[in-house]
Protein backbone atom coordinates (compact mmCIF):
# COMPACT_ATOMS: atom_id res chain seq x y z
CA UNK A 1 0.00 0.00 0.00
CA UNK A 2 1.28 3.47 -0.92
CA UNK A 3 2.39 5.71 1.94
CA UNK A 4 3.18 9.42 2.05
CA UNK A 5 6.96 9.99 2.22
CA UNK A 6 7.98 10.92 5.75
CA UNK A 7 9.03 14.54 5.96
CA UNK A 8 12.14 15.48 7.93
CA UNK A 9 10.48 18.31 9.76
CA UNK A 10 9.20 18.83 13.27
CA UNK A 11 5.97 20.71 12.68
CA UNK A 12 2.25 20.05 12.28
CA UNK A 13 2.62 18.88 8.67
CA UNK A 14 5.24 16.31 9.67
CA UNK A 15 3.01 15.09 12.51
CA UNK A 16 0.05 14.88 10.10
CA UNK A 17 2.03 12.70 7.68
CA UNK A 18 2.99 10.31 10.49
CA UNK A 19 -0.60 10.16 11.75
CA UNK A 20 -1.98 9.56 8.25
CA UNK A 21 0.52 6.79 7.51
CA UNK A 22 -0.31 5.20 10.87
CA UNK A 23 -3.99 5.25 9.97
CA UNK A 24 -3.23 3.55 6.62
CA UNK A 25 -1.18 0.91 8.46
CA UNK A 26 -4.12 0.16 10.77
CA UNK A 27 -6.54 -0.05 7.85
CA UNK A 28 -4.21 -2.43 6.01
CA UNK A 29 -3.86 -4.56 9.15
CA UNK A 30 -7.63 -4.86 9.46
CA UNK A 31 -7.95 -5.77 5.76
CA UNK A 32 -5.31 -8.48 6.21
CA UNK A 33 -7.13 -9.77 9.30
CA UNK A 34 -10.38 -10.09 7.36
CA UNK A 35 -8.56 -12.13 4.71
CA UNK A 36 -7.04 -14.39 7.38
CA UNK A 37 -10.46 -14.75 8.98
CA UNK A 38 -12.03 -16.00 5.73
CA UNK A 39 -9.16 -18.42 5.09
CA UNK A 40 -9.13 -19.79 8.63
CA UNK A 41 -12.90 -20.25 8.85
CA UNK A 42 -13.14 -21.90 5.44
CA UNK A 43 -10.35 -24.29 6.45
CA UNK A 44 -11.78 -25.16 9.86
CA UNK A 45 -15.37 -25.58 8.65
CA UNK A 46 -14.45 -28.30 6.16
CA UNK A 47 -14.46 -31.08 8.75
CA UNK A 48 -17.82 -30.31 10.42
CA UNK A 49 -19.43 -29.71 7.02
CA UNK A 50 -18.11 -33.07 5.79
CA UNK A 51 -19.48 -34.77 8.93
CA UNK A 52 -22.87 -33.13 8.43
CA UNK A 53 -22.90 -34.21 4.80
CA UNK A 54 -22.07 -37.79 5.76
CA UNK A 55 -24.86 -38.00 8.33
CA UNK A 56 -27.38 -36.44 5.95
CA UNK A 57 -26.48 -39.10 3.40
CA UNK A 58 -27.01 -41.77 6.07
CA UNK A 59 -30.39 -40.27 6.92
CA UNK A 60 -31.35 -40.19 3.28
CA UNK A 61 -30.49 -43.86 2.79
CA UNK A 62 -31.53 -45.54 6.02
CA UNK A 63 -32.78 -42.93 8.48
CA UNK A 64 -36.45 -43.27 7.54
CA UNK A 65 -36.43 -47.00 8.26
CA UNK A 66 -33.86 -47.30 11.07
CA UNK A 67 -34.64 -45.36 14.29
CA UNK A 68 -31.13 -45.99 15.62
CA UNK A 69 -29.48 -44.43 12.56
CA UNK A 70 -31.95 -41.55 12.73
CA UNK A 71 -31.21 -40.78 16.40
CA UNK A 72 -27.45 -41.16 16.03
CA UNK A 73 -27.21 -38.97 12.92
CA UNK A 74 -29.43 -36.24 14.33
CA UNK A 75 -27.41 -36.11 17.56
CA UNK A 76 -24.09 -35.97 15.71
CA UNK A 77 -25.37 -33.34 13.28
CA UNK A 78 -26.58 -31.09 16.09
CA UNK A 79 -23.21 -31.42 17.82
CA UNK A 80 -21.42 -30.31 14.65
CA UNK A 81 -23.79 -27.36 14.19
CA UNK A 82 -23.07 -26.27 17.77
CA UNK A 83 -19.33 -26.61 17.15
CA UNK A 84 -19.54 -24.54 13.97
CA UNK A 85 -21.43 -21.77 15.79
CA UNK A 86 -18.82 -21.76 18.54
CA UNK A 87 -15.98 -21.70 16.01
CA UNK A 88 -17.43 -18.76 14.08
CA UNK A 89 -18.00 -16.77 17.28
CA UNK A 90 -14.45 -17.43 18.46
CA UNK A 91 -13.06 -16.38 15.09
CA UNK A 92 -15.03 -13.15 15.27
CA UNK A 93 -13.68 -12.55 18.79
CA UNK A 94 -10.14 -13.09 17.53
CA UNK A 95 -10.61 -10.71 14.60
CA UNK A 96 -12.02 -7.97 16.83
CA UNK A 97 -9.36 -8.38 19.50
CA UNK A 98 -6.82 -6.32 17.57
CA UNK A 99 -9.19 -3.36 17.17
CA UNK A 100 -9.54 -2.43 20.84
CA UNK A 101 -7.50 0.77 20.46
CA UNK A 102 -10.26 2.16 18.24
CA UNK A 103 -13.31 0.58 19.88
CA UNK A 104 -12.39 1.10 23.56
CA UNK A 105 -9.85 3.96 23.84
CA UNK A 106 -11.03 5.04 27.32
CA UNK A 107 -11.88 1.64 28.80
CA UNK A 108 -10.85 1.07 32.43
CA UNK A 109 -11.33 -1.95 34.68
CA UNK A 110 -10.58 -2.85 38.30
CA UNK A 111 -8.57 -6.08 38.05
CA UNK A 112 -9.11 -6.95 41.71
CA UNK A 113 -12.91 -6.85 41.52
CA UNK A 114 -13.20 -8.50 38.10
CA UNK A 115 -10.96 -11.48 38.88
CA UNK A 116 -12.80 -12.09 42.15
CA UNK A 117 -16.12 -12.11 40.30
CA UNK A 118 -15.00 -14.57 37.61
CA UNK A 119 -13.47 -16.94 40.18
CA UNK A 120 -16.73 -16.78 42.15
CA UNK A 121 -18.69 -17.64 39.01
CA UNK A 122 -16.49 -20.69 38.38
CA UNK A 123 -16.93 -21.86 41.97
CA UNK A 124 -20.67 -21.85 41.33
CA UNK A 125 -20.68 -23.69 37.99
CA UNK A 126 -17.93 -26.19 38.93
CA UNK A 127 -18.69 -27.23 42.53
CA UNK A 128 -16.59 -30.37 42.08
CA UNK A 129 -13.46 -28.17 41.86
CA UNK A 130 -11.64 -26.29 44.60
CA UNK A 131 -10.74 -22.75 43.52
CA UNK A 132 -8.25 -20.94 45.75
CA UNK A 133 -7.58 -17.21 45.29
CA UNK A 134 -4.39 -15.61 46.64
CA UNK A 135 -5.01 -11.88 46.60
CA UNK A 136 -1.89 -9.80 47.33
CA UNK A 137 -3.34 -6.57 45.94
CA UNK A 138 -3.76 -4.09 48.79
CA UNK A 139 -6.23 -1.83 46.99
CA UNK A 140 -8.18 -1.30 43.79
CA UNK A 141 -5.94 -1.94 40.81
CA UNK A 142 -6.87 -0.31 37.52
CA UNK A 143 -5.75 -1.14 33.98
CA UNK A 144 -6.76 0.33 30.64
CA UNK A 145 -8.88 -2.54 29.38
CA UNK A 146 -12.51 -3.17 28.52
CA UNK A 147 -14.04 -5.08 31.43
CA UNK A 148 -15.65 -7.73 29.19
CA UNK A 149 -12.25 -8.45 27.64
CA UNK A 150 -10.58 -9.06 31.01
CA UNK A 151 -13.49 -11.32 31.94
CA UNK A 152 -13.10 -13.16 28.64
CA UNK A 153 -9.38 -13.74 29.21
CA UNK A 154 -10.00 -15.06 32.74
CA UNK A 155 -12.83 -17.31 31.54
CA UNK A 156 -10.60 -18.76 28.79
CA UNK A 157 -7.78 -19.50 31.26
CA UNK A 158 -10.04 -20.96 33.95
CA UNK A 159 -12.05 -22.99 31.45
CA UNK A 160 -8.80 -24.36 30.05
CA UNK A 161 -7.63 -25.27 33.56
CA UNK A 162 -10.88 -27.11 34.28
CA UNK A 163 -10.84 -28.99 30.97
CA UNK A 164 -7.30 -30.26 31.35
CA UNK A 165 -7.36 -31.11 35.04
CA UNK A 166 -7.24 -34.85 35.72
CA UNK A 167 -7.45 -36.44 39.18
CA UNK A 168 -6.57 -33.35 41.20
CA UNK A 169 -9.53 -31.01 40.76
CA UNK A 170 -7.92 -27.90 42.13
CA UNK A 171 -7.35 -24.51 40.48
CA UNK A 172 -5.12 -21.86 42.02
CA UNK A 173 -5.53 -18.17 41.04
CA UNK A 174 -3.24 -15.40 42.27
CA UNK A 175 -3.11 -11.60 41.94
CA UNK A 176 -0.09 -9.47 42.80
CA UNK A 177 1.82 -6.37 41.79
CA UNK A 178 4.73 -7.06 39.47
CA UNK A 179 8.08 -5.29 39.42
CA UNK A 180 7.38 -3.02 36.43
CA UNK A 181 4.42 -0.90 37.57
CA UNK A 182 1.86 -3.50 36.65
CA UNK A 183 -0.31 -6.31 37.89
CA UNK A 184 0.20 -10.05 37.45
CA UNK A 185 -2.62 -12.59 37.44
CA UNK A 186 -1.82 -16.30 37.32
CA UNK A 187 -4.01 -19.37 36.84
CA UNK A 188 -2.54 -22.73 37.88
CA UNK A 189 -3.91 -26.22 37.38
CA UNK A 190 -2.47 -29.60 38.37
CA UNK A 191 -3.58 -31.57 35.33
CA UNK A 192 -2.08 -32.97 32.16
CA UNK A 193 0.52 -30.29 31.51
CA UNK A 194 2.13 -29.32 28.21
CA UNK A 195 5.33 -30.64 26.66
CA UNK A 196 8.13 -28.14 25.93
CA UNK A 197 7.72 -28.51 22.15
CA UNK A 198 4.01 -27.70 22.41
CA UNK A 199 4.48 -24.74 24.77
CA UNK A 200 6.08 -22.72 21.99
CA UNK A 201 2.98 -23.12 19.82
CA UNK A 202 0.17 -23.24 22.37
CA UNK A 203 -0.94 -19.66 21.54
CA UNK A 204 -1.04 -20.29 17.78
CA UNK A 205 -4.40 -20.23 16.03
CA UNK A 206 -6.08 -23.64 15.90
CA UNK A 207 -3.14 -25.34 17.59
CA UNK A 208 -4.19 -28.21 19.83
CA UNK A 209 -1.76 -30.31 21.85
CA UNK A 210 -3.96 -33.39 21.40
CA UNK A 211 -6.45 -32.83 18.58
CA UNK A 212 -8.57 -35.85 19.42
CA UNK A 213 -8.87 -34.95 23.11
CA UNK A 214 -9.41 -31.26 22.35
CA UNK A 215 -12.27 -32.12 20.04
CA UNK A 216 -13.71 -34.43 22.70
CA UNK A 217 -13.52 -31.59 25.25
CA UNK A 218 -15.16 -29.13 22.85
CA UNK A 219 -12.08 -27.06 22.02
CA UNK A 220 -11.40 -25.36 18.69
CA UNK A 221 -7.82 -24.37 19.45
CA UNK A 222 -8.69 -20.66 19.49
CA UNK A 223 -9.22 -19.77 23.15
CA UNK A 224 -5.58 -19.12 24.04
CA UNK A 225 -5.05 -17.23 20.77
CA UNK A 226 -7.94 -14.93 21.69
CA UNK A 227 -6.54 -14.47 25.21
CA UNK A 228 -3.09 -13.60 23.86
CA UNK A 229 -4.46 -11.19 21.26
CA UNK A 230 -6.58 -9.39 23.84
CA UNK A 231 -3.82 -9.11 26.45
CA UNK A 232 -1.24 -7.88 23.94
CA UNK A 233 -3.71 -5.41 22.42
CA UNK A 234 -3.76 -3.71 25.83
CA UNK A 235 0.08 -3.68 25.98
CA UNK A 236 0.24 -6.68 28.30
CA UNK A 237 1.97 -10.05 28.15
CA UNK A 238 0.83 -13.63 28.58
CA UNK A 239 3.06 -16.66 29.12
CA UNK A 240 2.84 -20.28 30.20
CA UNK A 241 5.01 -22.47 32.40
CA UNK A 242 4.19 -26.16 32.19
CA UNK A 243 5.50 -29.71 32.18
CA UNK A 244 3.84 -32.98 31.20
CA UNK A 245 2.06 -34.53 34.14
CA UNK A 246 2.65 -31.52 36.40
CA UNK A 247 -0.02 -29.06 35.30
CA UNK A 248 0.31 -25.55 33.88
CA UNK A 249 0.57 -21.96 35.06
CA UNK A 250 -0.73 -19.25 32.74
CA UNK A 251 0.30 -15.74 33.75
CA UNK A 252 -0.83 -12.38 32.41
CA UNK A 253 0.92 -9.08 33.13
CA UNK A 254 -0.87 -5.78 32.49
CA UNK A 255 0.34 -2.19 33.01
CA UNK A 256 -1.60 -0.37 35.72
CA UNK A 257 -2.78 3.23 35.95
CA UNK A 258 -3.54 5.42 38.96
CA UNK A 259 -7.04 5.77 40.34
CA UNK A 260 -7.02 9.45 39.31
CA UNK A 261 -6.21 8.48 35.72
CA UNK A 262 -8.92 5.82 35.79
CA UNK A 263 -11.47 8.39 36.95
CA UNK A 264 -10.39 10.83 34.23
CA UNK A 265 -10.76 8.18 31.51
CA UNK A 266 -14.17 7.16 32.87
CA UNK A 267 -15.27 10.81 32.73
CA UNK A 268 -14.06 11.09 29.12
CA UNK A 269 -16.02 7.97 28.20
CA UNK A 270 -19.17 9.35 29.86
CA UNK A 271 -18.81 12.63 27.93
CA UNK A 272 -18.19 10.76 24.69
CA UNK A 273 -21.32 8.65 25.13
CA UNK A 274 -23.42 11.71 25.99
CA UNK A 275 -22.23 13.51 22.86
CA UNK A 276 -22.89 10.41 20.75
CA UNK A 277 -26.40 10.23 22.19
CA UNK A 278 -27.05 13.88 21.29
CA UNK A 279 -25.82 13.29 17.73
CA UNK A 280 -28.02 10.21 17.35
CA UNK A 281 -31.05 12.14 18.65
CA UNK A 282 -30.35 15.01 16.23
CA UNK A 283 -30.08 12.63 13.27
CA UNK A 284 -33.33 10.89 14.16
CA UNK A 285 -35.16 14.21 14.57
CA UNK A 286 -34.20 15.17 11.02
CA UNK A 287 -35.38 11.94 9.41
Amino acid sequence: TVRIPVLKRNDELGDLVLEFNGMLDRIQRYIDQQGEFVQDVSHELRTPVAILEGHLQLLNRWGKDDPEVLAESLTASLQEVTRMKSLIQEMLDLTRADQVDIQFPNAVVDVHQTVQQVVGDFRMIHPEFTFTLDDDLEQKTFVRMYRNHLEQVMIILLDNAVKYSTDRKEIHVSMAENSVSGVAVAVQDFGEGIAEADRRRVFNRFYRVDKARSREKGGNGLGLSIAQQLVESYHGQIEVDSALGHGSIFRIDLPTITEAKAQALAAQETTKRAEAGKTDTHIKSNL
